[in-house]
Parts: structure tokens; C-alpha cells; sequence
């Protein structure tokens, strides 16, 4: 990632120098001339070619790697220095609020009264240039232009592994059932004559002996007629792949070598013609449809029942083959405990004897049930003179540092590596920062990957830089780089987690730009560390770091809450990133607002802050503050609304937060604020809801508290507001259950969503009935209404195609549900639902059609019960202190009351 990072960096400054001279600033003729030639020589190491080659290539020599490092702190000086500048125009521009400002930034490195400063900036520019030439001119003592054994060989140069059907497999174990199912849809015929099946698995797996256990099975032999290996590797070219069919049909003759496309096609047809094939296609990494459709459009002329059996990493490639596969999975403990003892030999009374069982379950954690892993780390434990004594030594060691040979698990996993494109390489290297088996929020990386600018967005594009961050997410996703997602009931991809191996794989090729520490390690970082976590234990104290200007992120991660004493951020001001999640702390020193270079910071799940100091306010290229779950915080500090670059304000969780500061309506950026509190008609520096109206990018969720303070919503908004601007996924609406307003019903109806809302939540609402608009959400998947006392019932609900799930509690004065007119089959009441709950609705006697009731059980009370229409029996139904509702299921009718229960 070293050598990623530093042409991210290179490519940094050129755009920076770049766009100081597009604003129109009247640059003292030094400055401009420094900054022209420093932008020269970062642009002679760019088309150099130089840093991509060294991504590709492996360090040998300490001298070489030392030279890295000093290009890379020179560079990086040279970005965090141009930062500087760029920020001293924008806070002058920007932050300044008046017409005199803003001349002063027009005459900004003039001969007025910056000459001094302008001056100073143009030293600094000449001294970072001259030490990247005298740094750059170097290279030449490692000769690291042209071929050099002192970096190694390219990848794109080095040859790719060679598969056969043959190859003995000594060591195989727990893949019969495997084996079984693959051979079963080997044996079945479809309807198509060649059906594709892909295995698909991570480096390492064993797909390719998988592959040859069916390929040499005797059913197999004796079920095709002709039975064909191809190792296709990196390069998918389908007239050589064709070549290596023909070689593979007329093994006993020889092949003509010039032969063209139309020849190789025709040869291919003939030999295949009418006969019922298996082709197994190894280690395929084409991700381009059109290929492999032109491939496959090739090997159609087999007999009906013909087979290709595709080995491949991801199931990416595997989609551009056929929607079915065969995912291969790591071994049990058991299986590879007995795949460790055979590889090591190890006799069962010795294993005993030297009590190695738990030792070797605790190196195998690192393994994941991957056999190369397995194979790797035994064939190092066969060769121990000691075992009692070096097999423990083994378990805190990681797998990427050991010494391994090609074709061992790390250069395995790195062909994953060497096949992304460069601007996923640094994401996927930048995760090694979180500690192993780490839960990962998709959308934190996202904006972590921003704050280091990792994220290539171009104006034009008609998506925000978020959603281009989301789209490498879900590529990286579909390379199995992640796994173990959870979604959200919207289908929001929430949380997952990196395969140990693949995290394993990030550390190896981040070195030292990314590391992690626990806090009794030294307080001194290596040379060339950009990205530091910490894993902070209840006694960790902050301030024993030394001084360094070169990490861009610092990460405290704790396993759960701890609180800390004072932290002193003048360590380190080049942060684009902070992350003081789950750390109790009281943030009240100043020193915060000295990190200018500060992109995302993060301070939530703090239950000690009670409010920010105003030195944030000076942050003023902060892209993210999130403060969720903070829950003494009571106010925001005015000059928050400064921030103009923020696009994600999260205040969701900050039960305590009295309101916004006015002026938020300035913070046009933004795309997420979870929170908006409708702040008080007398109180001067509190946001009302017209600022928030004036938000027109905001997306995704939004909650409003506090709404009962909007007296008359048409005279805080204008005649053309709607709610239907804002692309919202999820709303909430939030009154004060102890303020009865007589407009709620306005505001109600004013707040109209977009008609693909697909979560609502009202709470505390204080008008009779529920607005229309409610029945017309097509796309809702959840509903909650709470503490809505007056509602004597709802709107009909049965007919939203999407609803999933339906939560209702505390409505005291609720009598029933109406039903849609056109209700009455199963197929049209609600299709979709899943999971219903209804907890405290004294008053609720169940669903009503408009102007009748459905069904009426007789009884002597005039009181009597409306029946509940037959739900799915799919449906979890939950009731609990709904005194006057019962349903009826089959015959029965049952009185509920405290109970759950499937229907």
C-alpha cells in the first residue's frame, strides 16, 4: 500500500496546486513560481511510472526501503503544507461572513499586509520541493529505473500457475459431502446442453483439488464421453482457451500452432459434435460478460447433459457465468486438527503426551479452516526441533509474517490483491487499521476512505462521492474481500466482517502505512505509518505518544466503554480522520480545533460530553461529526455552522439535546443530519424549522423532535415547502406527549414524504386521526406509531404491497384499523407482512371495513368484538395488554392477553 499511498498523495498535491491557481488568487509572483515547479516535480514522479511499479514489485533491500519512506515524508510535507494554504484562502474566503474579508482574500499573498506570510509560505513550498528533487534524484544510487534485482519482478511479468487433473492429493480432508454434491449436478441432466456449475471460494480453499476429486471419480469417467482440463489464470482469451481445448482433444497428435480463430472454432465443433463433455475451467478471474458469453456460445454443439465446471475466488465471476454455484467452505476445527496432525506427522499418543491438541487449536484460529493455511503453517510445525516449546511461540505470531514460499497461502491471497483495480487496492489495504474479526460499518468506511481522498469522483457524475464510496464497497464485497454482512430490514447492508485470512492479506500489503497496537506497546511509531488503531484498555493514558506529524488516522478502539483522562490533539495535526468511538472522555480541551487537516471525527458513545468545545468551529474542512449516542450532550456550539464542507452531522441518540444552533440552514453540504430539534419561538439561537426546510440534500433517515413547538408550520415555511425534496428512506415525527397542540393534524399533513418512504415512525402525535397520505406508501417496509393518544383509529394499511413489519403501542383511545375497501382475499391483506405487535391498546377491538364492520361475534355485551382477518401463518404476532381484542384462527376463537404467538 506504501507505494499506493504515495501516488494518492502525489496526485493530492498536483490537484491541489492546481486549484489554487483556479481561484482567481492573485499570488505573489514566488509563491506562484515555487508551487509551479513544485507541481513540476511531483508530476515527474507521477508519469514516472515509478510508484505503480513499486505496488507490483517487493522490497529486498533496507536501503531501498528507507529511501521509500523519506519520498514518502517529503510528499507527504508537501500535501499537509499545501492543506495549510488551501485552508488559510478558504477560512479567509469562506468564514470571514463580510465584503472586507473577502477582499482580503482577493489580494490574499499580495503586497498588502500578507506579504509576510506570503513570503514565509514561499520558503516553506521551496524547501519540501528541493528536499522531493534531492529525495527523487536519489533513486538513481538504487538504479530503480529500468530492471533491478533489488525491488523483484512485476506481476503482470511473473508466470501464473499451471494446473493439471492429475496432480496427487496426499493431503485431503472433509470434502466428500463437497465432492458428493458436486458430482450429483454433474450426473443430472437439464434442460440445456452444457450446463455451467462455478466453485467458488477464497484463495486457499481447495477448489481446484476439489475440482480434481470429481474430475477422477469413476462415475465422472464413466459418465462423459470426453473429459477436458483448462487452467485459464489470468488472461481469459477465448482463442486461446480454444488452443488449449484442441491440445486437450488430440492429445496424441500434434497441434499446429497457427492455427487462426475461425480454424480453432471449426476443429473445436468437430471434436465436440455429439458428444456429451466435461470441461473443467481453473481458476477463472473474467469478470467481462461479453467474453465469456462468446466462450460459451463456442462449446454448444455438445451432446444434451454436457458440463463446465468453473474454479474461481469470487462470485462476481462466477455471475457471468450462471446464477446457481457451489461455495466451498472452510473445515471444521475437527477436520483440520486431522489435516494439521498428517501434515506434521504427529503420532496420536505424542500429540497427547505433549499436551499439543490446544496449542494447535489456538494456531489454527488464524487459519479459518483454509487448508493452504493449514498446510503452510504445518509444514513450518513439522520441521520444530521442539514442539512443547516452538508450537506455543506460533500462536501470537501472524500468518503474513512468516517467511512463505510461492504457493503458500500469502502469495496465494495476493493474486486476489494484484487483480483489483489501484483504487481499490488502498481501501481494501486501509481496513487492516480495525482489529481482527472487526464488525465494519459499509457506510464508516465509506467516509474514512473520503477523508483520505481514496474516493475518485468526478463532477460530472450524476452520483454523490458517497455513493461512488458505497460502489467500492460492494465491488470489494462481490470479490469476497468482505463477508458475513447483516442487513437491516430495509435491506441495507448495516454491518460484516473481513475473512481472517483476507484481514491477514490487508496487513501484508499495508506494511507499515496501516498498523495496529494494543496500549502497552512502545509510544514511538515506525518510519512510514500513516494509519494507526489502538486497542485502549481502562488504564490507558493518551499522553505518552511522541510527537508525529505524519499520521493521517488514529483510531481508539475499545472492546467496551472505557473512560480516560485528558487528551492532548497537538500531537498529532496532520489527522484527516479521529475515531474516539465508545471512549469516555471529557472534551473540553481547545487543542481540538488545532486539527485543520481533520476530515471525519467521530466522538460517540460518549456519555460523559455535555457539550463541544467552540473550537470545532474551526474545523473547517470537517466532512462527518458523528455524535450519535451521546447522552448528556446538550447543545452544539454556534460556530458549528461555520463548517460549510459538513456533509454528515449525527446527533441521533442525544436524548438531552435542547436544539440546533441557528444557522444551520447554512450548512448546505449536508446529506445526513439523523436529528433535527425544533427549537423554541423565544430562544434566538436555536434553529427553527424553516432552516431545516432550506436542507434540500438531505437523504436516507431523518427524525424531527419536538414538532409540538411549531405553533402554525405555514408561517415557519413558505407556501411551495414540501417534505417530498428531502430522499428520505426512513422518518420519524416526534411531539411532546405532554404539550396537546390543536394544529398537529396540519403539521401532520404538511409533512408528506415521497411515496417511496420505506420507514415511518410517529410518536406522540396529538390529532384524532392519522393523515391519508399514510395508505398511499407503497414502498413501506416498517411502521411504528406510538404514545398517539387521541387516534380512535388508523388508516388502512393491508393494501401496502412492501409492509414487512407493523409496531403499535400506547394508543390509548385506538377502536380499530380500517380495512381497504377491496380487502378480502389472503393474496391482497397484507402480502408481505411478517412480524405484527400490539402492546397496550386498551381500547383496540380490531380491523374495520370503511362504513361496516368485517365480521361481528355475537354476545351479550353491546360491546362487542371486531374479528381479525386471517393473517399468513408466516406472520409472528405479538399481543400484550389489549384487554378488549381477540382473533380467531381456524375454528377457534382464543382470548390473548400477555401472550406471543405464531398465527
Amino acid at each position: 500500500m506504501a507505494a499506493l499511498d504515495l501516488w494518492n498523495v502525489a496526485h493530492s498535491i498536483s490537484a491541489q496546486i492546481r486549484s489554487l491557481f483556479s481561484q482567481e488568487i492573485r499570488l505573489v509572483l514566488g509563491v506562484k513560481a515555487e508551487l509551479q515547479k513544485l507541481r513540476t516535480a511531483v508530476s515527474a514522479i507521477i508519469t514516472s511510472g515509478l510508484l505503480r511499479e513499486f505496488e507490483d514489485r517487493r522490497f529486498e533491500a533496507e536501503s531501498v526501503k528507507d529511501w521509500f519512506v523519506k519520498l514518502g515524508d517529503a510528499l507527504h510535507d508537501a500535501d499537509r503544507l499545501l492543506d495549510d494554504i488551501r485552508t488559510e484562502v478558504f477560512r479567509r474566503r469562506v468564514m470571514g461572513g463580510d465584503k472586507r474579508i473577502l477582499n482580503e482574500v482577493r489580494i490574499f499573498f499580495s503586497s498588502s499586509n500578507q506579504l509576510l506570510y506570503a513570503i514565509k509560505m514561499a520558503h516553506r513550498v521551496k524547501e519540501v520541493r528541493e528536499r522531493i528533487d534531492a529525495t527523487w534524484h536519489d533513486r538513481f544510487l538504487f538504479q530503480l529505473e529500468g530492471n533491478s534485482n533489488l525491488i523483484g519482478s512485476l506481476v503482470e511479468n511473473r508466470v501464473m500457475r499451471e494446473t493439471y487433473p492429475y496432480d496427487p492429493q496426499p493431503y485431503v480432508i472433509g470434502r466428500d459431502k463437497d465432492k458428493n454434491e458436486v458430482i450429483e449436478f454433474l450426473l443430472t441432466d437439464f434442460d440445456e446442453n452444457v450446463t455451467v456449475l462455478p466453485i467458488v471460494g477464497i484463495g486457499g480453499l481447495g477448489k481446484t483439488t476439489l475440482a480434481r476429486l470429481v474430475f477422477n471419480d469413476m462415475c465422472v469417467k464413466q459418465h462423459f464421453e470426453l473429459k477436458l482440463w483448462v487452467c485459464i489464470s489470468a488472461n481469459f482469451d477465448v482463442q486461446n482457451i480454444l488452443r488449449k481445448i484442441l491440445r486437450e482433444c488430440i492429445a496424441s497428435e500434434e497441434l499446429n500452432a497457427n492455427l487462426d480463430m475461425h480454424e480453432l472454432q471449426k476443429k473445436v465443433g468437430e471434436k465436440l459434435d455429439g458428444k456429451k463433455f466435461l470441461l473443467v475451467l481453473d481458476d477463472a478471474w473474467n469478470e467481462n460478460p461479453r467474453e465469456w458469453l462468446k466462450l460459451h456460445g463456442l462449446l454448444q454443439n455438445g451432446a444434451k447433459g454436457s458440463k463446465i465446471l468453473v474454479t474461481t475466488r469470487t462470485p462476481r465471476v462466477a455471475r457471468t457465468m450462471t446464477d446457481a454455484l457451489h461455495e466451498l467452505s472452510g473445515l471444521s476445527e475437527e477436520e483440520s486438527l486431522s489435516l494439521l496432525k498428517r501434515i506434521t506427522r504427529k503420532e496420536a499418543l505424542e500429540w497427547r503426551n505433549q499436551n499439543l491438541e490446544m496449542v494447535a487449536k489456538e494456531i489454527l484460529k488464524k487459519c479459518a479452516g483454509v487448508p493452504l493455511a493449514i498446510m503452510t503453517i504445518g509444514r513450518l510445525l513439522l520441521f520444530s526441533r521442539n514442539a512443547k516449546e516452538d508450537w506455543p511461540k506460533f500462536k501470537n505470531i501472524d500468518l503474513w509474517r512468516i517467511n512463505q514460499e510461492e504457493g503458500d497461502i500469502m502469495p496465494s491471497l495476493k493474486m486476489s490483491y494484484d487483480f483489483l483495480p489501484s483504487h481499490l487496492k488502498q481501501c481494501f489495504a486501509y481496513c487492516s487499521v480495525f482489529p481482527k474479526d472487526y464488525e465494519l460499518e459499509p457506510r464508516e468506511l465509506v467516509h474514512l476512505w473520503m477523508a483520505q481522498g481514496f474516493i475518485k469522483h468526478r463532477g460530472s457524475s450524476m452520483n454523490t462521492i458517497e455513493e461512488v464510496g458505497y460502489n467500492y464497497f460492494t465491488e470489494l464485497l462481490s470479490r469476497s474481500f468482505f463477508q458475513d454482512i447483516e442487513e437491516d430490514l430495509y435491506g441495507n447492508i448495516v454491518r460484516c466482517k473481513m475473512h481472517v485470512l483476507m484481514h491477514e492479506l490487508a496487513q501484508f500489503v499495508a506494511g507499515n502505512v496501516c498498523i495496529t497496537i494494543d496500549s502497552s506497546n512502545a509510544i514511538k511509531f515506525q518510519g512510514g505509518v500513516r494509519h494507526v488503531s489502538i486497542i485502549a484498555t481502562e488504564d490507558y493514558e493518551w499522553n505518552g505518544f511522541e510527537r508525529d506529524r505524519t499520521v493521517r488516522s488514529l483510531f481508539l478502539i475499545a472492546g467496551k466503554r472505557i473512560s480516560i483522562g485528558h487528551l492532548d490533539f497537538s500531537y498529532f495535526r496532520n489527522l484527516r480522520a479521529l475515531r474516539l468511538q465508545d471512549v469516555v472522555w471529557d472534551v473540553t480541551s481547545q487543542s481540538i480545533g488545532e486539527l485543520k487537516h481533520l476530515r471525519s471525527l467521530d466522538l460517540s458513545k460518549n456519555d460523559k460530553l455535555s457539550y463541544l468545545p467552540n473550537s470545532v468551529s474551526n474545523l473547517c474542512n470537517l466532512e462527518r461529526l458523528n455524535l450519535r449516542e451521546c447522552h448528556r450532550l446538550q447543545e452544539l456550539p454556534r460556530g458549528i455552522t461555520r463548517l460549510v464542507n459538513l456533509r454528515h452531522l449525527e446527533v441521533s441518540g442525544c436524548s438531552r439535546l435542547m436544539h440546533l444552533p441557528s444557522g444551520i440552514e447554512k450548512l448546505t453540504s449536508l446529506q445526513t443530519l439523523d436529528m433535527f430539534v425544533v427549537g423554541e419561538k423565544q430562544n434566538s439561537h436555536a434553529a427553527r424549522f424553516n432552516e431545516m426546510s432550506r436542507l434540500t440534500r438531505l437523504r436516507k433517515q431523518l427524525t424531527i423532535q419536538h414538532l409540538e413547538r411549531l405553533e402554525s408550520i405555514s408561517g415557519e415555511v413558505d407556501a411551495f415547502f414540501s417534505m417530498e425534496k428531502f430522499v428520505l428512506q426512513c422518518l420519524e415525527l416526534h411531539w411532546d406527549t405532554n404539550v396537546v397542540m390543536a394544529n398537529a393534524g396540519e403539521v401532520l399533513e404538511r409533512l408528506r414524504p415521497r411515496r417511496n418512504l420505506e420507514g415511518l415512525k410517529i410518536a406522540g402525535y396529538g390529532g384524532p386521526r392519522l393523515s391519508s397520505w399514510i395508505s398511499l406508501l407503497d414502498k413501506l417496509v416498517q411502521i411504528e406509531i406510538i404514545d398517539c393518544h387521541q387516534c380512535s383509529h388508523l388508516p388502512p394499511l393491508d393494501q401496502l404491497p412492501s409492509l414487512k413489519r407493523i409496531y403499535l403501542s400506547r394508543l390509548r383511545d385506538l377502536e380499530f384499523i380500517e380495512l381497504s375497501e377491496n380487502s378480502g382475499t389472503s393474496q391482497s391483506f397484507y402480502p408481505s407482512l411478517e412480524e405484527i405487535t400490539l402492546s397496550s391498546l386498551h381500547g383496540f377491538r380490531g380491523w374495520k371495513r370503511r362504513g361496516n364492520r368485517i365480521e361481528e361475534e355475537d354476545d351479550d355485551d353491546d360491546d362487542s368484538l371486531l374479528i381479525l382477518h386471517a393473517f399468513s401463518d408466516k406472520v409472528k404476532f405479538s399481543i400484550e395488554d389489549c384487554p378488549r381484542f381477540s382473533y380467531r384462527h381456524g375454528q377457534q376463537l382464543l382470548q390473548l392477553g400477555g401472550t406471543t404467538s405464531k398465527i
